[in-house]
């Protein structure tokens, strides 16, 4: 079923809104501004953080601990022993040797989809046509049918088991101890088996003994799996285990802990698994790298999007004759990518220069002599043929 809706918006009301959007771009150039230059500071004194770690961490033994390494960097790689079995607070069911276990709930839901197309019209109006439509799918997300284009006919129950995840309260690593919050990022999900058994189980502990029911993997609620209701609802049950792992961290007693560095940045690096030291610096160098360039790009585009905020308006104004303003909006558009790439391409400099000023000058001089030398090359080169 669909449901369309036509919304009209007069000249001034969109003068008025294009102002209002000004004023966030304004909002967001700043925010953007701010993020690309603490980007930069952070980059850097990750860089060095990892770098100083690199050079002061020791090789540890795991299956005893050495006095002498206390509150010292130290590698160490080990099996893992969880303390004791997980257990799913609300069901009861439970794993054992593994880190955590995770509950992920579905339920069968009313999903609303809309799509809007706005044409312009003479004297700088609009007029947007949307379609609401509605279709059944499972979903992990509450969707709250009363905020529906149209609840009728299309109401959903209420949610009445959350999704989460319970971990380990310990886990012991040879002579060391850390908790289960610490290391289960790094572990791999398992689908834990639902049988009859464990359904039944279950069902009774949720209250609701004998509707729950074993299918697929899942603790399921409803008449028919194959012809699903709205309202039926679907657990999966998924275990996170964690044989090997390794750790770059702060001996504390029999505990590991973050080691703060100079710069005041904080290590503790995981990797799943039996990993070297140096393989795991490496890997977080490039994580740093790769964050740093998502943070640049991202920066960058909330520039544009401020900048096209504010030169909104413009466009507006031009609606009065509609075509007038599509190439006004075109030309702002170009504007906005222009001056976002200026701008962000500065700020992401100065930022380098604050926390590198020496290497940014070398830089600077080394790009200065390669072009004067290329100049000079080219002059030499247009000279000889009138020689």
């Amino acid at each position: 079923m669909n449901v369309v809706t036509k919304t009209s918006t007069s000249w001034f009301s969109r003068l008025g809104g294009a102002l209002t959007g000004a004023v966030f771009g304004f909002i967001l150039l700043l925010v953007a501004i701010v993020a690309l230059f603490w980007n930069e500071g952070r980059s850097v004194a990750t860089y060095e953080s990892l770098v100083e770690g690199q050079s002061i961490v020791v090789q540890a033994d795991a299956a005893r601990i050495d006095p002498a390494l206390e509150g010292k960097l130290i590698h160490i790689e080990s099996a893992v022993v969880p303390a004791g079995d997980v257990v799913d607070p609300d069901t009861g069911l439970s794993a054992s040797g593994v880190i955590g276990l995770a509950r992920k709930v579905e339920m069968y839901q009313w999903v609303e989809e809309k799509s809007s197309k706005t044409e312009k019209k003479l004297g700088g109006g609009e007029e947007t046509v949307t379609t609401y439509t509605y279709s059944k799918e499972w979903s992990e997300d509450a969707l709250d049918s009363s905020k529906f284009q149209e609840s009728a006919g299309h109401e959903n129950p209420e949610f009445w088991l959350a999704s989460t995840e319970t971990l380990v309260e310990t886990a012991k690593l040879g002579a060391f101890s850390v908790a289960g919050s610490q290391i289960a990022s790094v572990g791999a999900r398992q689908a834990l088996p639902i049988t009859d058994e464990t359904a039944a189980q279950a069902s009774e502990a949720l209250g609701y003994p004998g509707e729950g029911r074993a299918v697929t993997q899942a603790l399921y609620f409803g008449a028919d799996e194959k012809a699903p209701q709205i309202g039926d609802t679907r657990i999966r049950f998924e275990k996170i285990v964690l044989p090997d792992v390794s750790i770059v961290a702060m001996q504390k007693g029999d505990r590991l802990a973050e080691y703060t560095t100079g710069n005041g940045y904080t290590l503790f690096l995981l990797a799943a698994g039996r990993e070297t030291s140096d393989k795991m610096f490496a890997d977080s160098q490039t994580e740093n790298v790769i964050l740093t360039w998502v943070i640049r790009v991202a920066g960058i585009l909330g520039l544009f999007i401020g900048f096209a905020l504010i030169f909104r308006i413009f466009s507006v104004i031009g609606d009065v004759i509609p075509f007038v303003g599509s190439l006004i909006g075109f030309g702002t558009g170009l504007i906005s990518f222009v001056l976002a790439i200026a701008v962000g391409v500065t700020v992401i400099a100065i930022g380098w220069f604050a926390v590198r000023p020496l290497l940014s000058l070398g830089l600077i001089a080394a790009v200065a002599a390669i072009v004067w030398a290329y100049s000079r090359y080219v002059r030499k080169q247009q000279a000889q043929p009138a020689a």
